[in-house]
């Protein structure tokens, strides 16, 4: 009977040492995202991180992976699904896979305000979407990350539909963006970010879509010499978790890290800001031409395409959600 209490009391010590190393470990979570360091979305993540550390008086940790450290989006994505402590950047023309609606917010010319897309991105619109993606195992923790502004970088000019004629643009590997540039008059060609320099230089594209911060960054300019300021799309990025370990998180944790996005996502939409105008100027300075576009011709190029080219939308998204941003 001493040998069996004796074997409880040892029992109780361990588990009570380990609930201790717990509570003094706190809670570490990976952020993961493809982002450089120094880029911002890097520098609102390291915010993040601080403002989270200090509202949970260091109980919850950031462990920040830029550079996709630990693997594509579509890996992190599959690694959080199967329960990692992981949040990690994603986009809704990825997510439209899951839940095709989500596909519509960044649509091309559905609005050219990040704060009306941000304000759609906090309603019980957008509320009933992300419940659905609960379903696939999969958390929506900050909707509405400011991007940036996507224009056209191509060797020749280009300012209307018309100029985009057999132009070959590198997209990413999303319909979304397949179908804009198609619809803007483009030859659209799905291509890695990290493949466009040489694209470019051998002619296998004639350009390329991305925030001005991006296209500096990649020294693209070297290569293709006109900036058209399309701003086709006002892009927000989602940064998501799994759904099983969001909800091994306790209710305050949750608040604590929802409340310091929401901190850094002001951070950051600031920083984006700032970037892109230095962007745009240094592009300039190196020789760039920058083309006005004719945005309302672009804008009318790919209403209708967009109305229809997505047969699994809800119908009359793309004009019902122009309507709801047009309201706020």
């Amino acid at each position: 009977m001493k040998l069996l209490s004796k074997s409880i009391k040892t029992i109780l010590s361990v588990g009570l040492l380990g609930a201790s190393i717990n509570a003094l470990a706190g809670t570490e979570i990976m952020i993961a995202y493809g982002n450089q360091p120094g880029e911002p979305i890097d520098k609102a993540m390291h915010f993040w991180a601080d403002k989270v550390k200090e509202k949970s008086n260091g109980d919850i940790t950031f462990k920040l992976f830029p550079s996709s450290q630990l693997g594509s989006e579509t890996e992190v994505m599959e690694q959080a699904k199967f329960g990692a402590n992981i949040i990690t950047i994603s986009d809704y023309g990825a997510l439209m896979d899951l839940v095709p609606d989500l596909g519509v917010i960044n649509a091309p010319y559905i609005s050219q305000s990040f704060e009306k897309k941000s304000k759609l991105l906090n309603s019980d619109w957008f509320k009933e979407l992300s419940n659905k993606l609960d379903q696939h195992q999969i958390h929506i923790i900050v909707p509405d990350v400011v991007y940036g502004t996507r224009h056209l970088l191509t060797k020749k000019q280009v300012t209307k539909p018309e100029d985009l004629k057999g132009v070959k643009v590198r997209v990413q590997h999303s319909r979304l963006f397949l179908e804009t540039i198609k619809a803007m008059g483009g030859v659209p060609t799905p291509m890695s970010l990290s493949d466009v320099y040489p694209g470019l230089s051998e002619g296998i594209i004639d350009g390329l879509e991305n925030p001005a911060v991006v296209l500096f960054g990649g020294k693209f300019f070297e290569v293709a010499k006109n900036l058209s300021l399309t701003a086709h799309t006002k892009h927000m990025s989602p940064f998501v978790a799994g759904t099983s370990f969001w909800n091994t998180l306790t209710p305050e944790q949750q608040n604590i890290i929802i409340e310091a996005s929401r901190e850094m996502v002001v951070y950051g939409a600031n920083l984006i800001n700032e970037a892109e105008q230095e962007a745009l100027q240094k592009l300039k300075d190196a020789g760039v031409t920058i083309n006005e576009v004719d945005l309302p011709a672009f804008e009318q190029s790919v209403s209708g395409v967009i109305s229809t080219g997505f047969p699994e939308w809800s119908p009359n998204l793309y004009k019902n959600v122009q309507e709801k941003l047009s309201q706020f």
